[in-house]
């Protein structure tokens, strides 16, 4: 049977402790290390090569977000499943764009964790409904009277389009959608450029939450 590697890193002993003993009952998940700050990931990381990180990023004098930027950077075939305290929208927008798979809050319960490690073992994305609700926006905008605003014209895809959403959605880089869908890079390049100009957005991390609010992606991946 072959297993998942996980390696744990959070500053706190009774986390990783929980942690462990969560993943323990899985037969096909292995712990391989633990990490309880910046330095020992380092060292941990590249000695245990796992595949998958379950990081705290929000720990002062311990880790930070650079960690996870030097994850994604060295070890790019490594996912990495934030579990945090931290739901500050910038914040977790900010993860996004370095490309975490999966986002829990550790309020999460034992499935939610359970069932981010399976999609961040696949490559997908696995975002808990606390931190969905944090960040998406729930509040219904209204325009001035005789005024126009973005937010309140309706916005036309073709099915194209959200076909490309989806999969960028899904971290299908530009390469392989052209690719999936039998299209230029120039052609997808294009729909992408023109897609990012309708919605007003300027990142991948923000498509991903349109696309989850709008229902074209779920927000839990099982």
């Amino acid at each position: 049977m072959i297993k998942t590697k996980i390696l744990i890193a959070d500053a706190h002993t009774l986390t990783r402790e929980g942690l462990k003993s969560l993943l323990s009952k899985r037969k096909n998940i292995q712990v391989c290390g633990e990490a309880k700050d910046s330095r020992e990931l380092s060292v941990k990381i590249k000695k245990t090569n796992p595949d998958i990180v379950i990081i705290d990023f929000f720990i002062p004098d311990h880790f930070s977000i650079d960690d996870i930027a030097f994850i994604r950077k060295k070890y790019p075939q490594t996912s990495v499943l934030v579990i945090s305290t931290n739901q500050n929208k910038r914040d977790v927008l900010k993860v996004l764009d370095y490309g975490v798979n999966s986002y829990l809050l550790k309020e999460c319960d034992e499935e939610e964790v359970i069932n981010a490690v399976y999609a961040s073992a696949k490559k997908e994305k696995f975002f808990c409904g606390r931190v969905m609700d944090a960040i998406l926006e729930k509040a219904t905008h209204h325009c001035p009277n005789g005024s126009v605003c973005n937010h309140c014209q309706a916005v036309s895809l073709s099915e194209r389009e959200v076909e490309i959403i989806k999969l960028i959605a899904e971290s299908y880089t530009t390469k392989d959608i052209a690719d999936k869908l039998y299209l230029s890079f120039h052609t997808i390049g294009t729909h992408r450029k023109n897609i990012f100009k309708k919605l007003n957005i300027r990142s991948s991390s923000e498509l991903i939450l349109y696309a989850i609010k709008k229902g074209i992606v779920k927000p839990q991946q099982h």
